[in-house]
C-alpha cells in the first residue's frame, strides 16, 4: 500500500495527525493532534456545563421529572443559536481533520515519489 493512502487512512480514521507521525513529520503531527484535543476538551466542557444547568433546573423543580420535559429542555439548549462558539469549535475541529488528511496524502505522495526515484537510481 502506498504511504500516501496509509497515512491518509491513519489521519482520517485514527486521529488527525497520526498519519503525519507515521510519516516522520512529528511537529506537524503533534500540531494536528493538539488542535484536535483542545477543540474536544473545550466542546466537552461546554456540553457538561449545559448539562449541569439542566440538571440543576430539574432538581429545583423548574423542569418536570418526566422524559418529555427533560427532552424538551435538552432540545431547547441544543437549538440555542445564541452561542456560536460551539459551532465555531466544531468547524475548526472538522477543518483540522480535513487538513490533516490532505496533508498526509500530500506528504505521503512526496515520500512515495522519492522512494520511486531512489529505486530507479539504484537499478541503473
Amino acid at each position: 500500500m502506498k504511504k500516501s493512502i496509509y497515512a491518509a487512512m491513519l489521519s482520517g480514521i485514527i486521529c488527525p495527525g497520526s498519519g503525519q507521525l507515521w510519516l516522520g513529520k512529528k511537529l506537524l503531527g503533534w500540531g494536528f493532534i493538539s488542535v484536535s484535543v483542545v477543540c474536544i476538551l473545550v466542546l466537552m466542557n461546554q456540553i457538561i456545563s449545559r448539562a449541569q444547568v439542566i440538571a440543576e433546573q430539574i432538581l429545583a423543580g423548574n423542569i418536570g421529572n418526566d422524559l418529555g420535559s427533560i427532552y424538551a429542555a435538552v432540545s431547547n439548549v441544543a437549538l440555542d443559536t445564541g452561542s456560536s462558539s460551539m459551532a465555531t469549535l466544531t468547524w475548526i475541529f472538522l477543518a483540522n481533520w480535513g487538513l490533516s488528511i490532505i496533508s498526509a496524502v500530500w506528504l505521503g505522495a512526496q515520500q512515495d515519489k522519492q522512494l520511486q526515484s531512489e529505486s530507479k537510481t539504484a537499478e541503473l
